[in-house]
């Protein structure tokens, strides 16, 4: 892993950028005016920039969300989300197999709307089961009980954010990937489309035309969504140091182990010129 201080260093190497979005060009609440310059500077590069994101949020939502943030659509090429991987593929791989009646876990109003979830809480009537972003303060004990219903009627989980954690308010909160991943663990059968999974992957290359893979350079935060899907990929990789690992940078013990399973090419404290 090599250690750079600006993003003006690797540029030129690369004609295609993905970027992670939430810990690498904004916090939730506000954007990261550094990182919105390195868009600027590559836009200028007429380098290609493409924006991928776990978010549960059809793409379209997201778009609407940078622009709240102030980050113009103007300094992206594409943007693509978990969520809109997932409803691409609702119909082939659940509607299809399965049937739609769908048992939601925690899941949110507004994800039962954006998916038009026909929904009930009787295991024994739902033929597949739906997870996405989590309220703060939840437990993998919460979903304990409902995992064992699950696996009892051999219900497929569909996990339209397969991250494990997210940074709300400056504090870690857990994402559906924990849950999805403890599911399969156990034997259950989970869909998810997401970083670090092929689905949004083979999207982008279809969309931008990607040919040559040693010219896309994945960058973000998370070892084990951007870094692992970029590597997945043959894409060479860049690593924010300063995102979802920061509480570990400080414990050897913990963040050693991550980097040598992940191995970035690169690694930069924030994204900056």
């Amino acid at each position: 892993m090599r250690s750079i201080s600006s993003f003006k260093e690797i540029v030129s190497n690369y004609d295609y950028f993905l970027f992670d979005q939430w810990g690498v060009l904004h916090n939730g609440s506000f954007k990261f005016p550094f990182a919105e310059k390195c868009l600027k500077y590559l836009k200028k590069e007429n380098k290609k920039i493409v924006l991928v994101s776990n978010s549960s949020r059809p793409t379209d939502l997201s778009i609407e969300n940078l622009e709240n943030l102030g980050i113009n659509n103007k300094l992206y090429d594409y943007c693509i989300t978990s969520g809109q991987i997932a409803l691409n593929f609702l119909e082939k791989d659940i509607y299809c197999k399965y049937g739609k009646k769908c048992l939601p876990l925690k899941l949110p109003k507004e994800k039962k709307k954006f998916f038009n979830l026909d929904c009930t809480t009787n295991f024994k009537k739902a033929n597949f089961a739906m997870i996405a972003d989590l309220k703060s303060g939840l437990t993998v004990l919460d979903f304990a009980e409902d995992l064992d219903n699950m696996l009892k009627h051999k219900l497929p989980l569909l996990c339209a954010n397969p991250d494990y954690l997210v940074h709300n308010n400056d504090n870690l909160s857990m994402c559906g990937g924990t849950i999805a991943n403890l599911y399969s663990d156990l034997g259950g059968k989970v869909f998810r489309y997401g970083k670090p999974y092929k689905p949004i992957y083979e999207d982008i290359i279809k969309k931008m035309k990607i040919r040559d893979r040693k010219k896309v350079l994945a960058v973000g935060d998370s070892l084990w969504h951007d870094i692992d899907g970029g590597n997945k990929m043959n894409f060479d990789t860049l690593w924010i140091k300063n995102g979802i690992h920061k509480s570990q940078l400080d414990k050897k013990h913990e963040i050693k182990p991550l980097l040598n399973e992940f191995n970035p090419k690169y690694a930069i404290n924030e994204l900056k010129l």
